[in-house]
């Protein structure tokens, strides 16, 4: 949210696995479209992330907040792309430990090479500070979209009881 606060109240907003549509609620953009494979919360479009009702290139931000779930993760990532304007970003924050480049997973440099190939580039650096998540910012370049990316699985999440 601090991020979202930095950017135009005229941005639209896309929220891919947007659980329960807080950011709808708290964001200080005018539009945000809630997006989540089962979700009965008002405002929220029950679809897969694969596909959801957008024209191309027509929000200026993507969200995933600990939302690339699905082994079809990248099919998420080629649709956001499609429904970002160029220049557009996409705001990732995931889960560290789903990245950690051990035993033929993703590590975060895989995934950004990745999202390059389909026509990200990285905004900044990746934000680390947390021991638990990271974040990072990429940017729909106006580069024409390959027809296949090859995308690295993630690590499982296992969740522990605290």
């Amino acid at each position: 949210l601090k991020w979202l606060a930095t950017q135009p109240k005229t941005a639209r907003v896309a929220d891919f696995g947007c659980g329960d549509a807080e950011l709808a609620k708290r964001a200080p953009q005018k539009t945000v479209h809630s997006f989540d494979l089962e979700s009965e919360a008002k405002g929220v479009v029950a679809c897969n992330m694969a596909n959801v009702p957008l024209d191309d290139a027509s929000v200026e931000i993507a969200v995933f907040s600990l939302s690339l779930m699905g082994t079809d993760y990248g099919s998420f990532m080629e649709e956001a792309h499609r429904v970002l304007k160029v220049g557009g970003v996409c705001w990732i924050a995931e889960v560290r430990s789903r990245f950690d480049g051990s035993k033929g997973v993703a590590s975060i440099e895989s995934f950004i090479a990745a999202a390059t190939e389909l026509g990200f580039k990285l905004q900044g650096s990746v934000d680390e500070r947390n021991k638990m998540f990271f974040v990072l910012r990429l940017v729909k370049s106006g580069a024409e979209r390959p027809k296949r990316v090859r995308w690295p699985a993630l690590k499982a999440c296992i969740y522990k009881r605290r």
